[in-house]
């Protein structure tokens, strides 16, 4: 039986093949061996005989051509899923065929979404899965090629355009990989924004499915759930932060961190790790929180069932965890002690955790009162709020006058201290009250730049009846009281007044004139009604 048709189809066919080799040529040149596959196999099967040598360099040719282009291995973090890829233009797939002879074919996924095999035709690739590209392909290749084993592999994912947007360090279009997530996109993107929420990423699809990415859940557990592959079209948005809180003390991972679920103590808890096993169920839990007039408030809460309780948070809320350390006899100083910082406030390289936690845990000693407490931690700071001070104990507040024991020396007001007891001194207003005669009377954010005539600006300026700008009073928090002067400095809690102009004798005058003239038409008028 003679093979020549065969053999001259077979290299009519390498030859219209872009990337196309044997995969060792050796092995194509025992064809022509005694007893190679020029003669019957096992079961009586005649398989073509030897290949001519005009097949063989055209194989010799291709082979060298792929291996000249061969293209680096992609960086992967995982095994692709062929159920979950999906295919589009630009990726390249592999066409291996084995059994009767051995050869690979590659082929590219056009603009069109088609892929084209020589003697088969296009295939519609384009939104289908990698498990469905093989089936569809297979199942036509087969019966061009019978005698030939065959499957498809992904060779080369392809690359598109990203949209990064929002707060981000550099917002654009970013060239991706269809193996690449959304974490390498916003790293191209230069990274997070400063109020950058890393918990509610959105990826926009065409299709107008809205995937979330949490990088922070993907960072503390390495799921690569919570950072989901790109596709052809997204658009990455990194939104702002909504709600974030810290937490410290007995925890494994103290930090600050955004709530996006139940958005309550627990959640905080779960992020910061859980509890160490050093932590206490016999102290409370500890949360400041600052007021809608800006006073920093202390709250304690218990243990529920051996769990933080489900309390909801605030934005910048401050918790810490007790620790069994902490079980020794001792008192706590919370606040505007010497040294601290508002929690709320950045934290700085010269300013610590420990003194933005503003948190002083000292051995009890018998006979303790808040003079010596204040003594042992160094004083107050400049931001304390003197007239809110008060002792937490056993669940009552007890006030403490620090005004008149700081700034008076009125030993008077010194009060005892008990064991367990919590000294707390709040930080005083940071806005500036502006009162008087203006239009807008109020209280508003404290800003370093500003003078007295930016202040009154934001309350709407002086009314009609205002006194003279050199007439405005500075009331500083300690209840100084300053002239106006261009130059001068108004630190936060201040007061700003301005008073109302007394008439003078003119006006007087007018305005008596004015009921004078009144009395008269009044009586005028009920002279001529009696006539």
């Amino acid at each position: 039986m003679t093979n020549k048709p065969f053999r001259r189809g077979l290299a009519t066919f390498l030859a219209a093949q872009p990337i196309f080799w044997m995969s060792n040529v050796a092995y194509a040149q025992t064809m022509q061996a005694p007893g190679g596959f020029g003669a019957s196999g096992a079961g009586g099967v005649t398989v073509p005989g030897p290949l001519a040598p005009a097949d063989i360099e055209v194989m010799r040719g291709e082979r060298g051509l792929a291996s000249a282009a061969a293209p680096v291995a992609p960086v992967i973090d995982e095994t692709i899923d062929p159920d979950k890829y999906i295919c589009g233009p630009g990726d390249v797939l592999e066409l291996n065929f084995w059994g009767v002879q051995n050869f690979k074919l590659r082929v590219t996924i056009d603009v069109e979404g088609r892929a084209f095999v020589s003697k088969v035709g296009y295939f519609a690739l384009q939104g289908k899965t990698l498990t469905q590209a093989r089936r569809v392909m297979r199942d036509s290749v087969a019966r061009f090629y019978p005698r030939l084993s065959f499957d498809v592999t992904l060779a080369e994912p392809r690359t598109f355009l990203v949209q990064v947007v929002d707060d981000v360090a550099r917002p654009g279009s970013y060239p991706s990989r269809a193996i690449e997530r959304v974490a390498a996109a916003i790293g191209k993107a230069g990274g997070f924004g400063p109020s950058a929420s890393k918990r509610r990423v959105e990826v926009r699809r065409r299709d107008g499915t809205v995937l979330t990415a949490d990088l922070l859940l993907y960072t503390l557990t390495g799921d690569l759930k919570f950072n989901p592959y790109l596709l052809d079209g997204d658009v990455v948005r990194v939104p702002f932060e909504e709600l974030a809180a810290t937490i410290g003390g007995a925890v494994n991972r103290p930090g600050r961190y955004e709530l996006v679920k139940t958005r309550d103590l627990a959640e905080l808890v779960e992020l910061g790790g859980g509890l160490l096993p050093s932590a206490t169920q016999l102290l409370p839990i500890t949360l400041i929180r600052r007021g809608q007039d800006d006073r920093e408030d202390l709250k304690t809460f218990e243990f529920v069932a051996g769990k933080a309780p489900a309390i909801p948070l605030h934005p910048e809320d401050a918790v810490r965890i007790p620790s069994a350390a902490e079980l020794q006899q001792s008192v706590v100083v919370v606040g505007a002690i010497a040294g601290a910082v508002p929690a709320t406030a950045a934290v700085t390289p010269a300013v610590t955790a420990d003194e933005a936690a503003a948190t002083r845990r000292l051995p009890f000693v018998d006979g303790d009162t808040v003079r010596t407490l204040l003594e042992r931690v160094g004083g107050v700071g400049p931001l304390a709020d003197l007239t809110g001070a008060y002792i937490l104990r056993a669940g009552r507040t007890i006030p403490v006058d620090l005004y008149a024991l700081v700034m008076l020396r009125d030993f008077k007001a010194d009060l005892p201290v008990e064991l367990g007891d919590t000294l707390v001194i709040p930080f005083k207003r940071r806005n500036i009250l502006v009162e008087g005669s203006v239009f807008a009377p109020g209280s508003y954010p404290y800003n370093p730049a500003f003078g007295v005539e930016q202040y009154l600006s934001l309350a709407g300026g002086r009314s009609r009846n205002a006194q003279s700008i050199d007439n405005v009073k500075l009331i500083t928090p300690n209840g100084e009281t300053k002239d106006y002067r261009p130059d001068l400095k108004i630190d936060p809690g201040s007061s700003l007044v301005v008073p109302e102009r007394n008439f003078s004798r003119s006006e007087v005058v007018q305005i008596i004139l004015a009921g004078a003239g009144i009395v008269l038409s009044g009586v005028a008028v009920v002279i001529a009604a009696r006539k």
